[in-house]
Parts: C-alpha cells; structure tokens; sequence
C-alpha cells in the first residue's frame, strides 16, 4: 500500500516536473517567435520591456503547463504530451482574445478551442519535448504572421488595427490549424522530429534575416561643427510640448495642478498668454516654429489633393524643403553644438526634413510592437499603461538629451531642442492618473478609443469628463519630466544664462464639437491656443505676463536677435515684443483622412484673428466667425448676424492664405 502511494505521488511529482519543464519551453518559444517577427517586421521595444514580456511568457506557460499536467496526471495517471501541447497552443490564444469584461468572443474562442485541441490530440504526433516545442513553435508562429498579415505592417509608423472579435477568433482557431498541416506535410518528407524543428526554425530565421526590414534607430550623428562660436553666446533650449493645449496648464489659470513646474519656471520668465499656432498639428506647427514662416510658405504640410512624394512609404504630406533655413541651421552656423530629441518619432521624422542643422538628432520610437505580443494585452487588462506608448517618456527623452549635452564641447554654446508626447496618447499612468481614477470610481469609464477622429454618437458629459482627467494627467506627467530637465541643467550649470524657451506645437480637442483628437477637421482653440513661455538670459531678465497675440512664428527672430544673429529676409515671424502682423493659421487637406472619415475633411482650411473675433474659413466657401470674449468655447457662429464683419475678415484672409484659389493649388503642388 505504502509502496503503491509513493509510487502515486513520485508519478504526481514527475507529471508536474514535466509540466513546468514543458511549459517553460514553449513561453521561451512563444518569446522568441514574437520577438523575432517584431525585429524583423521593423518593432522597437527597449531591453526592459523585453525582459518583461519574457518573464511574463514564461510565467503564463509555466502556470499552464503546471495545470494541464496536473489535470491529465490525475485523470490518466500521467501527463499526456499531446494535452499539453495543443492545451498550450489554446492558452496562447485566449491571453490574446481575453478582454474584461468579455465572456463573448472568448467563449466562443474557448469552444472552439477545445474541440480542435480534441481533434489535434487524436491526429497530432507528440511523443517528445523536441515535438512539444516543435508543436508550439509552428502554431505560433502561423498565429503571428496571419496577425501581421491582417493588419497590414507600416514600416515607418504604426501598423493598422489589429484584429479583434470574430475575425480573431477565426485567426486563432485556423491559423494555429494551418501551421500544424504544413507541418504534418513536411513530416512526411522529412520524419525526425528534431531535424524537422532545425528545418523549420532555419526556415523562418532566413526569412527573417533576408526579407524582415528591421527600423534603424541610431540617432543621426554628424559630429560638432569646428565653426568658432561668439563669445558670451548663451545657450539656447527649446522645449515643445506637443499636442498640449494651453487652457489645461495651471500656469494657464486651469484648476487643476497639471503644470506645477511650467508655473515656476514661467515666475522667472515671459508668459505669453494669447499664443497661437499656425497649425493643429506636428510637422507644419514645428516647421513653422524652426522657420519663423507659415505652412503655405515653409512648404510641409499635408500633401492636398494630390499625393506628396513618397516617404518611406507613405504619401500623405510634403516635408520641409532642403532649401528652406531653419533655427539649427543659422545657429549651427554660429558654433553652435546642435541636438534634437524627440518623442514624436512619426511626425517628426528625419526623412521629413526637421532635421535640418542638427548635428545630432535622435528620432527613435519607444515601443512599437508590428504585431503586439499575446501576452501583452493580457497585461494590459491588469495593468492598462504596459508597454503602450510607441514614444519615448519624458524621463526618456531627458536621459538622451542630458547624455549628449554631457559629452557637448563645454567652449561651446549649444543648440538643445527637447519634443515631450505625453498628451499625445491620454491614458495616464499611475500616479498621474489621479483624476481618471476619482471618476472610474464614480463608475465612469473612458471609451475604449481615447484619440480618435470618428465619434459615432453624442459624448456624454461623463465621457467628456473621462477624456479630459486622461488628458490631464498625462500633461502632468510630462511637466514632471520638464521638472526634471530644468533640475538637470541647474545642476550642470547650464540654467541660469541660458535662453530657454517652452512652447507647445498644437492643442487637442477633448469632446468639444463632438470631436477628439487633432488633424485636418477644423481650427477651434482647442487646438491653435497653445503655451508660450520664454526666459532671456541672466537673472535681472524681463518677467511677467505678455497679453500682445503672437505665434510660433514669432520664436525663430526672438531667439536669432538675442543671439545677434540677422533675420533671413524671408521670415515672417517678428520679434515676440514687437510683434505687428495679425495672427492666423491655415491646413491642408489631409487625403489620407479623406479615404477614411468622409468628406467632412475635404477641404483647406485657415482662420484669422481680428481683436476678440477669429474667423474660419474653408475651401468649399464656409465661413465661422466667433467673438472669443464672450463666447471662448466657440458654440455661437456669428457669421450670418454680422455679414459685413465676416466678408472684411476673408477678404484680408484670401490675401494672406488663398484658399481654393489658383495661386493655392500652385503653391501646395
């Protein structure tokens, strides 16, 4: 009897060694076969998130070898190989499809999951942990080909959706079905089962290495120029953040503490309260600012009707032309040491011409996953924030930046140009999610999308609500990493006589107008009125509030004059304390957006200000007029109860922007 219990519990002990074992290999397989596709498919991830998500496999695998050995140990008396492999295929897919509250596509995933497990266990051979692996391994890897076949991979920005529901429930039960039958095929030309696993681990690391296009990251390095530098030239640093609307900075009057530490920098500095972009979104508001020109005149912009030329892919805009000056140029020119990071890797590409002048510019995604790995949505419904950002973190981008400044030239004045993202994506991190909290407490949850430029029904006020705490927290988890670089160049001495400007490149809309998100729709506030705060060098330097209107156009000759540097002739900025020309903004038409959401944004776009009044004006003839005074939410069109003030406006608009007009069409061309 005792003999018979042993001999129980050591086959017990055995099956749940074997399990484990078992389990850990095929998270290792899950791992390297997600990894592999995403390098070659031209993914980004930092060593740290990979060490995660290996962890993570090897955990989920681990726990379900354990359990599915457990299970037939007790119900056969030993563990069944062919259980356990196709058990752990069906694992693979349901931490892909779980989704809470869910219970839908995942129970239907699980059914039929466990009906074609039952059939492969009677028709799959695996006699072995070389078949075990094998099994795993060409199920995964058919999974994740049919996922990137079906969302289509760009191999400059991010990879259209993902499949979700039904269609991933099918992708799932037949795409693991398909890899195993091309595998029984080569089984009957080739029946060892180790040299079949070398031939097809060879065959896709071949693949891999000759048709994957992995995504260059190395920052662009030029060097520092020998070029002498004036002396007593300060240093110049210029810090966007982007996508981030002034009326949610407490610096701004907002009434929440988003910007603590924009607000004690702006104690020390001019704050421009009535700034404005001369674009809603990144490559024209940044081209502009580097320029001191208007999109319609700098050239980048969205590509119009016509399709731009082709960059690394894609056709949607014209970048900025090689022969157009920018800030890094002139001051590179002046023995500046030059550098730019920047979070927003799509739009501020180097291939879009940005770059200009900057001996050193660092552009890589943060995270990129082309497709995502399974077991990261499952994190995610723990933890939603988990490797989600494609960009680099302020912290991030602030450890680059103060690593090269470290190595810079100390003889030399430097050039530093700093782009933080955050608001970008608003799904705050703890404990930035501070107010998303207070109201998912209150059983407001946000919507599944929170930037999208479709909204298929009114937004409820709780839903504004919900878009906004988001919002806000990611602005203030942005301002702590500005926190943190002023902290840094403190420190380094680098602070005091500097000149350092922080501004932003375009707002976002929050539900406003029953839109969310930025890009070609319109021109309301939400997206032009952006933060504009700038300290001259030395302690005694001017301070205090600036209500004059002024643009971003306006930076490139207040740095250039505080720098002695002359003006190019084309620039159409003015000095921000002698600022005379009126301020407007204008868009193309994005055609991209056109194919996707209608044509509701089909059509150029421009706006001008006038005194409390700004008008809107489209291509198709639509003209908006508002009094921002009395009205600075923009919900009361005042354009047919004051025809005479609305036809002045877009008559001085037409002569600064024409829109439709020939000489238009000719300049976006």
């Amino acid at each position: 009897m005792a003999r018979a219990v042993a001999a129980r519990r050591a086959t017990a002990t055995g099956g749940l060694v074997c399990g484990l074992a078992g389990g850990l290999a095929v998270g290792a397989v899950w791992w390297s076969v997600e990894a592999g596709l995403n390098w070659a498919l031209g993914g980004v991830a930092p060593a740290r998130v990979v060490a995660a998500i290996l962890c993570l496999d090897l955990a989920v695998a681990g726990v379900g070898g354990l359990v599915l050995a457990a299970g037939t140990t007790l119900a056969r008396g030993r563990v069944d190989l062919r259980v356990l492999a196709l058990g752990l295929v069906v694992i693979d897919g349901l931490i892909r499809i779980v989704e809470p509250p869910g219970f839908g596509a995942e129970a239907v995933f699980l059914a039929l999951g466990l009906i074609g497990g039952a059939l492969g266990v009677r028709l799959v051979a695996v006699d072995d942990l070389t078949d075990l692996v094998r099994v795993s391994f060409v199920a995964t890897l058919a999974v994740a080909l049919a996922t990137a076949a079906f969302s289509g991979v760009d191999r400059h920005m991010f990879a259209r959706a993902e499949p979700g529901g039904l269609p991933l429930v099918a992708l799932l039960v037949l795409a693991p079905a398909v890899g195993l039958g091309v595998d029984a095929a080569l089984g009957a030309v080739v029946r060892p089962s180790r040299v079949r696993l070398g031939v097809e681990v060879a065959a896709a690391a071949a693949a891999a290495l000759v048709l994957g296009r992995p995504m260059p990251t190395a920052p662009l390095d030029l060097g520092v120029s020998s070029r002498p530098a004036a002396s007593r030239t300060p240093d110049v640093i210029l810090v966007v953040l982007d996508t981030t609307r002034a009326d949610h900075l407490s610096t701004y009057g907002y009434p929440r503490e988003t910007s603590p530490n924009l607000t004690a920098f702006a104690r020390t500095a001019l704050t421009f309260t009535e700034a404005r972009s001369p674009a809603e979104w990144t490559l024209p508001g940044h081209a502009s600012l580097f320029t001191g020109m208007y999109p319609s005149r700098h050239g980048a912009h969205f590509a119009g009707a016509r399709s731009g030329p082709s960059i690394l892919g894609r056709q949607r805009v014209f970048p900025l032309a090689e022969e157009r000056t920018t800030l890094a140029e002139i001051l590179r020119d002046r023995g500046y040491a030059t550098a730019g990071f920047v979070a927003n890797f799509a739009n501020l590409d180097r291939h879009f011409g940005v770059a200009q002048g900057f001996e050193h510019y660092d552009d890589a995604p943060g995270v990129l996953f082309r497709p995502t790995p399974h077991v990261v949505h499952l994190a995610r419904c723990v933890r939603p924030t988990f490797a989600r950002y494609p960009f680099r973190t302020a912290p991030e981008i602030n450890a680059a930046a103060l690593d090269w400044l470290d190595r810079a030239p100390r003889e030399r004045p430097v050039f530093l140009f700093i782009n933080y993202l955050e608001p970008h994506c608003p799904l705050a991190a703890p404990p930035f999610d501070r107010w998303a909290r207070v109201l998912r407490g209150a059983g407001r949850e946000p919507p599944r999308a929170l930037s999208t430029h479709v909204i298929p029904a009114r937004l409820s006020a709780a839903e504004r609500a919900v878009f906004a705490a988001n919002y806000d927290g990611q602005i203030a988890a942005m301002d702590a990493g500005l926190g943190g670089l002023f902290a840094a160049l403190r420190a380094r001495g680098r602070y005091d006589a500097a000149l350092v400007v922080v501004t932003a490149d375009h707002g976002e809309l929050l539900g406003e107008h029953e839109q969310v998100g930025h890009g070609g729709r319109t021109l309301y506030e939400g997206l032009l009125r952006v933060p504009l705060v700038v300290k001259l060098p030395g302690h005694d330097a001017p301070r205090g509030e600036v209500t004059d209107p002024v643009q971003l156009v306006d930076v490139l000759p207040t740095v250039l004059g505080v720098v002695g540097a002359p003006v190019p002739a084309d620039v159409q900025g003015q000095p921000l304390r002698r600022v005379a020309h009126p301020s407007y903004a204008e868009e193309d038409i994005n055609p991209e957006f056109v194919a996707a959401y209608g044509r509701v944004y089909d059509r150029a776009l421009a706006a001008l200000y006038d005194g409390p009044y700004k008008l809107i004006a489209t291509s198709r003839g639509e003209r908006m007029l508002f009094d921002l005074a009395h009205d600075p939410g923009e919900d009361d069109d005042l354009a047919t109860r004051q025809p005479e003030r609305t036809a002045a406006m877009a008559e001085r608009l037409e002569g600064l922007r024409p829109l439709g007009s020939p000489a238009a069409v000719a300049r976006r061309e």
